[in-house]
């Protein structure tokens, strides 16, 4: 990534907590999980009850666990036996574990995010709506924070998968109308690294010489936390 938006982690959180609550919560798990190759929407807090033959009482993401824990405002304590993380919903089976996160890791990672996003000033944890919303105003908001990149030359494309040697592109949206529908239908839209996703001078092209050469998904991330803010209600 070539073009730097925030300088420092202190300056980025601040932003963070102008934005909305289930975005910062998933910038921030994707910060802790992204480089242990974990997506928090597909792994699964799963609680066991009834001993002694005990079944899955709840399963719930890593990423509505957290959410949860940042809007009523607890610090999250799990028993060991009785709480893990594991691939499939309502699993408790020793194989669907999984290895690369432990529940005790999890269990800081959570407080830290509580207690990030409730150190003063405090985020606003509502439900806040995005405003309705013109291409115009988004077109301006993005030319502030992407000065000297021309708008028309950049192109948000997906693939079916981007790991095969000739990647088959699924779609591809100028980034002020990708953005557009997204806000319009009040989401906030997160990039994971590794998404088969990746951003282009040209549309529907998955040549590396096509590659935009300063922008990346993930540089939408912090690109959102600058602009969503004023889009909120």
């Amino acid at each position: 990534m070539n073009t730097q938006t925030f300088s420092t982690y202190s300056e980025r959180l601040l932003a963070l907590k102008l934005t909305r609550v289930d975005f910062a919560v998933q910038v921030l798990l994707g910060d802790h999980l992204e480089a242990l190759g974990l997506n928090p929407h597909n792994l699964y807090l799963n609680t066991v009850a009834g001993f002694p033959e005990p079944q899955v009482e709840t399963s719930r993401t890593l990423f509505d666990e957290t959410l949860a824990c940042v809007q009523k405002q607890t610090l999250a304590h799990y028993t060991q036996g009785i709480t893990n993380i594991f691939s499939k919903r309502y699993s408790f089976a020793v194989e669907d574990r999984v290895k690369a996160l432990d529940l005790i890791t999890f269990e800081k990672i959570v407080a830290d995010i509580v207690t990030g996003l409730a150190e003063k000033p405090g985020m606003d944890l509502s439900e806040r709506p995005i405003l309705p919303l013109s291409a115009e105003a988004l077109h301006g908001a993005l030319k502030v924070h992407l000065p000297g990149v021309d708008l028309e030359k950049v192109f948000i494309t997906s693939f079916v998968n981007h790991d095969v040697a000739n990647p088959v592109v699924f779609s591809s949206e100028p980034l002020v109308e990708y953005l557009l529908a997204h806000l319009r239908n009040n989401d906030i839209p997160y990039h994971a690294k590794g998404d088969p996703q990746a951003i282009y001078l040209v549309p529907f092209s998955g040549e590396e010489r096509h590659l935009h050469p300063r922008l990346t998904p993930a540089h939408l991330n912090d690109l959102l936390i600058r602009i969503v803010p004023d889009f909120l209600g």
